[in-house]
């Protein structure tokens, strides 16, 4: 016959057991919601980056554009690339996209370059002097 204290002893291992699998699922669980966190902060810095460099080409186009003096994207301005409010027609670079404007006041050029990448979006402003 199995006495009495044995059986409380296998009771209590037995709830301990379940205690420490439940601490543990915690602790997983945890680990896993934060690994996806991260995950995501990761993708919103690259996107940040991404729409950092296309803002960045964009006023490389539109510079070679004033150099030349020629529209060389069909947008109807020199220095400004896909200034026409259309953002199906802005170059792309990779999953970003640029769209420049340009603004003359005497002999300056001011270039606001738009970068835009997924909920990223990153802006640049180049003063040309003539």
């Amino acid at each position: 016959m199995v006495r009495q204290s044995n059986l409380r002893r296998r009771g209590l291992a037995a709830i301990a057991a379940v205690v420490l699998l439940l601490i543990l699922d915690l602790i997983v669980l945890g680990m896993v919601l934060g690994g996806a966190r991260e995950q995501t902060l990761t993708s919103r810095r690259v996107e940040t980056i991404q729409a950092f460099y296309a803002a960045e080409s964009g006023v490389h186009m539109a510079v070679r554009e004033v150099m030349l003096a020629s529209d060389e994207d069909g947008d109807g301005g020199v220095g400004s690339i896909s200034d026409d409010g259309d953002p199906g027609n802005d170059p792309a670079f990779g999953s970003a996209s640029a769209s420049v404007r340009a603004e003359i006041a005497g002999d300056q050029t001011t270039l606001i370059s738009r970068g835009d990448c997924g909920s990223s979006r990153r802006e640049l402003e180049v003063l040309l002097e003539n």
